[in-house]
C-alpha cells in the first residue's frame, strides 16, 4: 500500500524528536510484514497466543495471550499517540490501512498507516474501531477477561504517550493527552491514572498540570500483565511483579515507586 507523503514526512519528524519510535514504525529489512487484518484473524492470533504460551512455558492460554496483548497494546497505541504529540498528524490506525510485523520474540513489532489523521476526536473513533475487535478475539480464544484487556490498553496508552510527552519536554502534554483520548474512546476504556512520585513517595497527579519539581509522573497501572503466574515458585512469583503492579500490597508498591527517584 503506499503511504500519504504527509505522513510519510510525519514519521521521519516524529522519530526525530522521539527516536525510540523508529522500533514501532520501521521495520528490518527481513520482516515479513502482514496486513493489519491479521490482528483479528483467529488463526494467526491464536498462532500468536501458542507461540508466547511456547516462550514462557506457559500453559495458561489467558495468560499468554493477555502477555502478549501487554506488548501488542503498546505498540499500537504508542505511535498514534506519540506522533499527534510530535508532530500534530496521527497515523490512521484503522486495521484496513495497516501494515505490521512481528518482532523476533514474537511480540507486535511495527505498526504502519498509509494515511493521516489530525483530529483527536476522529482519532479516538478509529482506536476504539481497531481496538474493539482485536480484544474480542483475543477474549474469546484464551478466555481473558475484556475488561481486563481493555486496563492493559488503558495503561498502554497512559504509558506511552507519558514517555512521548516526557521525551518533548512535557510530561503534563503526554498525560492529558492520554486522558483526552481515552475519554473520546468511551467506558470500554478506563481513564488512565497517574501519580506523581517524589522524596515523600507517590501522590495522586493532575494530568493536566505539570509534576513538581523534583518528582516523575507515572501510571497508575490499573491492569496486570499476570508474567507473574509464569513463575511457579510464590516468592520469586513476587519478585517479577513490575514496580507499579496493582497485585502487590499498596505499601510495597508504593515503596517500589518512591525507590524510582533513589
Amino acid at each position: 500500500m503506499g503511504i500519504d507523503q504527509e505522513l510519510g514526512e510525519a514519521y521521519e519528524r516524529a522519530i526525530a524528536a522521539i527516536p525510540y519510535l523508529r522500533d514501532a514504525t520501521v521495520p528490518t529489512p527481513t520482516a515479513a510484514e502482514h496486513p493489519g487484518s491479521v490482528l483479528v484473524d483467529r488463526d494467526w492470533l491464536s498462532a500468536r497466543i501458542v507461540d508466547t504460551a511456547r516462550r514462557w512455558a506457559c500453559d495458561d492460554a489467558r495468560v499468554s495471550a493477555t502477555l502478549w496483548w501487554y506488548s501488542a497494546s503498546s505498540t499500537l497505541l504508542s505511535v498514534p499517540a506519540s506522533m499527534l504529540l510530535a508532530t500534530g498528524l496521527a497515523p490512521d490506525p484503522s486495521l484496513a490501512g495497516l501494515t505490521c510485523t512481528l518482532r523476533t520474540d514474537g511480540y507486535l513489532g511495527t505498526v504502519r498507516s498509509v494515511a493521516g489523521i489530525r483530529d483527536d476526536e476522529v482519532l479516538a473513533d478509529r482506536l476504539r474501531a481497531a481496538l474493539d475487535p482485536i480484544i474480542a478475539a483475543l477474549s474469546d480464544l484464551s478466555g481473558a477477561g475484556v475488561r481486563s484487556l481493555w486496563a492493559i490498553a488503558t495503561d498502554s496508552l497512559g504509558n506511552r504517550a507519558l514517555d512521548a510527552g516526557t521525551a518533548l519536554g512535557s510530561p503534563a502534554l503526554g498525560s492529558a493527552l492520554a486522558v483526552r483520548l481515552a475519554d473520546l474512546i468511551g467506558p470500554d476504556l478506563p481513564r488512565p491514572r497517574f501519580v506523581d512520585v517524589g522524596r515523600g513517595g507517590p501522590a495522586d497527579a493532575d494530568p493536566r498540570a505539570a509534576p513538581a519539581s523534583g518528582s516523575r509522573r507515572v501510571v497508575r497501572r490499573s491492569s496486570c500483565c499476570l508474567i507473574y503466574e509464569t513463575e511457579p515458585d510464590p516468592v520469586a512469583a513476587e519478585g517479577v511483579k513490575c514496580t507499579s503492579c496493582p497485585r502487590q500490597q499498596p505499601s510495597v508498591r508504593a515503596a517500589r515507586l518512591g525507590a524510582l527517584l533513589g
